[in-house]
């Protein structure tokens, strides 16, 4: 992965301004400063355009309370991948280790809720459903009665790079769809805007690419039609009429 330093020099280069050396990274000022501010911005509309670029992808755990049902995300939290909720094994329970199903909330609250209520401390269990609450937190039920581990992917929102060794979570074969987003927002400083035009159509062709390139689904045709065997009369007929069959059958 690309380092902040290197993008931003490279911008630089493309702009045929002084580049910036490592000492004096985090002091500069004025156009070198602005390239700085011009990476992170074009970094942060790419990651906006999609929740779903799979290098923001990451795996994270959740160790539960005993008695408390819902639970925060991560800082950097995005979306969740609900499908890769798993409960593991706390060796002290014995519990099995299970996917969790997903449920609404409009689930929970009609059909699992009372549950909860009506059984009190003596219904807490590992848990088997997993909710998103309305204040976007994540909810377990049964409600757990021991510090299970819950194990989940999400995509995040990483944090603007500062130090001049951050890396892009972007990979190195589309950083030069981050130069040129970093372009179009140095051209708009200078008010360059037939510039910053071309600019900003390479940088969205560029995401459309990778939109192309790393999320579009590809295009699989299956067939639904389910085949049963024939039965002795349908056997029969076919034979009959594709003429295998002899006199003497």
């Amino acid at each position: 992965m690309a380092t902040f330093i290197n993008l931003t020099n490279e911008l630089l280069r493309r702009l045929n301004e002084v580049q910036i050396t490592e000492s004096e990274f985090t002091s500069v000022k004025n156009v070198q400063a602005l390239a700085k501010d011009s990476i992170n911005s074009s970094i942060r509309q790419m990651l906006q355009d999609a929740q779903e670029w799979p290098f923001t992808l990451t795996t994270t755990t959740q160790t539960l309370t005993a008695g408390t049902g819902t639970y925060d995300f991560p800082a950097d939290y995005s979306k969740a991948d609900w499908d890769t909720f798993y409960i593991r094994q706390l060796s002290s329970e014995n519990n099995t280790p299970k996917k969790l199903t997903l449920v609404t909330f409009d689930q929970y609250i009609s059909a699992l809720k009372p549950l909860e209520d009506l059984g009190g401390e003596g219904a807490r269990s590992d848990p088997d459903y997993v909710f998103m609450t309305q204040e976007e937190k994540f909810g377990v039920t049964p409600i757990p009665d021991a510090a299970y581990v819950i194990e989940y992917r999400y995509w995040k929102y990483p944090a603007d790079l500062t130090a001049s060794s951050d890396t892009a979570l972007v990979p190195d074969r589309f950083k030069h769809v981050i130069i040129d987003g970093a372009m179009m927002y140095m051209m708009m400083f200078r008010s360059n805007e037939q510039s910053a035009a071309m600019h900003e159509k390479k940088f969205l062709d560029g995401i459309a690419m990778m939109r192309r390139l790393i999320l579009d689904p590809p295009i699989n045709i299956r067939s639904t039609v389910i085949k049963q065997p024939l039965s002795n009369s349908q056997l029969g007929s076919t034979l009959a009429t594709s003429g295998a069959v002899s006199d003497g059958f």
